[in-house]
């Protein structure tokens, strides 16, 4: 029985079809339909490979020089690539797409709760201001509570969002200010309109502040049959800032000691008390520490100076001997 026999015989056998054998050598159908032929040869190690796979044995080579010479090419591995394996990758390919398309939807789609009921009349989910570079502008807390503070000469963006109702829908959104305390529609000045509708869920406005502002700003929804949505909030720009009052520097202007008292303490206003320098005028009649104590040297009299913040205040020190205020007739310890 010569090769070609050898192989179909093995294969039909096992139940193979050539493209099952070509698959298992990895070779093409069409070497495994020439060996069957006779038309060509297995290469030695094809001739090994079938003899593993199919469990048979074939003649010696010296047994089979008869036969004809294997074409060229014909028994050469068939290329890794074949159809089977591209359907399967593009396959694949496909399934992964789906898969991962699938969960950007789900983590992109909004929670939404369906046992909400939605309500029947339009209503303002959110009222946001922000400035000039996108950055959102919040309450200022000494404004007090719902009030808004803005920079007098500047330009803010206001962006209202809203949802319209299952009976009614939100057809325009207008702003309305009128100045505070006046409460009244003379003042009430209409400073912004934007058409709704379309599935459109949101108005963004441009406002210049003015140089002075305290009003109250009214965002409106206009709806269907004249109905409409209101919302108020307080807007405003800053005080301007009272200068403070420039603080005055004050010390007594009169003090009297006397050579028993041990020391008097001179008590200063209007300035920080370890900022003051202070000085005597004549060190052998009174003396004076750095926090403008007195102490006594000799009876006579002198001139103590405070100094601050290119202030000056004097006080006129007289010193007596004694202890008690009848030493000197007409006059008082201290006199201020």
């Amino acid at each position: 029985m010569n090769i070609s026999d050898i192989i179909r015989q093995a294969r039909e056998g096992l139940g193979l079809t050539q493209e099952d054998l070509a698959e298992r050598l990895e070779v093409s159908r069409q070497a495994v339909s020439k060996w069957e032929l006779g038309a060509s040869v297995p290469s030695p190690e094809n001739l090994a490979l079938l003899e593993e796979v199919l469990g048979v044995s074939f003649p010696a080579p010296e047994e089979a020089a008869a036969l004809p010479e294997q074409e060229p090419g014909t028994a050469e591995k068939a290329p890794f690539w074949n159809w089977k394996r591209v359907a399967l990758l593009v396959l694949g390919v496909l399934v992964v797409l789906a898969l991962f398309s699938n969960v950007i939807f789900i983590a992109l789609t909004p929670k939404t709760n369906v046992d909400v009921v939605r309500p029947s009349e339009p209503y303002i989910s959110g009222v946001y201001f922000f400035n000039e570079d996108a950055g959102q502008l919040q309450h200022d807390p000494q404004a007090g509570a719902g009030w808004y503070l803005f920079a007098p000469d500047s330009r803010v963006y206001l962006l209202v969002t809203f949802e319209d109702g299952t009976e009614n829908t939100v057809s325009a959104v207008s702003l309305f200010l009128t100045p505070t305390g006046t409460e009244t529609l003379e003042y009430r000045e209409q400073i912004g309109v934007q058409a709704a509708g379309e599935g459109r869920d949101f108005a963004l406005f441009a406002w210049d502040i003015p140089e002075a502002l305290t009003a109250h700003l009214e965002i409106v929804l206009e709806c269907g049959g004249g109905d409409r949505v209101t919302e108020t909030l307080g807007v405003a720009t800053p005080y301007p800032e009272t200068p403070e009052e420039a603080e005055t520097l004050t010390i007594p202007g009169r003090v009297l000691l006397f050579m028993d008292d041990p020391y008097r303490v001179l008590r200063a206003s209007g300035a920080p008390e370890e900022e003051i320098v202070w000085t005597s005028s004549d060190p052998a009649v009174v003396e004076v520490t750095g926090i403008g104590t007195l102490f006594p040297v000799s009876p006579g009299a002198a001139a103590v100076t405070a100094e601050w913040n290119g202030q000056t205040a004097e006080c006129q020190v007289e010193v007596f001997t004694g202890t008690e205020p009848t030493d000197v007739p007409g006059v008082s310890k201290v006199v201020q």
